[in-house]
């Protein structure tokens, strides 16, 4: 004779698989299934299966298994998605663009481009160029400036009008408007090179070995 199960601490296990985040909702279901059938057959006919529990499990088990299953369809479309991108992406190869940074190259004498991307109207606009002891070579005043991405103009020279010595140098661009800082943002040119991704998304590598988001691209040429 089979001894009589409680439904309460059978209820219980029931519960407690569902909440295990590791099970797959295929093993949930395989679990579920084996210990309803056990609870069926070793239920105390005195104290039977209610049948609003029995509904209540059974609908537990098709949520689990409803948002594995979008789950699975959300990952798919986000892989598509991300290797649409990358093969759009891949246009750009070859291109100039704009992407973040602060570092700028002078070369006989010729300093490479950048430029200040200003998410809104700015009233004041000051680059400063630093040399590798972090001493500002060059000031360059913009004054004001609308919103959008503007070219910097350096020609290479410091603020006494002679020729800075080839190398790399760092520039930091301010703004400002009615006293208060609008964020601008400081941009390199570099020559896309290759595309390739990781957890941050799809990335554009330039020549000069850095990389950028594409998202992060200003401007392209």
């Amino acid at each position: 004779m089979s001894l009589p199960v409680n439904n309460d601490s059978s209820n219980s296990s029931i519960n407690d698989t569902l909440k295990k985040n590791s099970a797959s909702a295929k093993d949930i279901q395989s679990d579920f299934l084996k210990m309803l059938v056990t609870q069926m057959n070793n239920q105390d006919p005195l104290n039977p299966m209610d049948n609003s529990q029995l509904t209540s499990q059974l609908a537990q088990i098709s949520t689990v298994n409803g948002l594995e299953n979008v789950n699975e369809t959300l990952n798919a479309l986000l892989a598509q998605t991300a290797a649409t991108r990358a093969m759009d992406s891949a246009s750009l190869i070859g291109r100039s663009v704009m992407v973040p940074g602060s570092k700028v190259a002078v070369a006989d004498g010729v300093a490479a481009r950048i430029a200040v991307d200003i998410p809104s109207t700015a009233d004041a606009v000051q680059v400063q160029v630093l040399d590798k002891n972090g001493s500002v070579v060059r000031t360059i005043d913009m004054k004001g400036q609308t919103a959008g991405v503007h070219d910097i103009e350096w020609d290479g020279k410091n603020d006494q009008g002679g020729t800075v010595p080839d190398g790399e140098y760092a520039f930091k661009v301010t703004g400002t408007a009615d006293g208060k800082d609008v964020g601008p943002v400081a941009l390199v040119s570099g020559k896309v090179r290759g595309i390739s991704g990781d957890s941050t998304g799809v990335l554009v590598n330039l020549e000069d070995g850095t990389s950028a988001n594409v998202d992060d691209v200003r401007r392209i040429s």
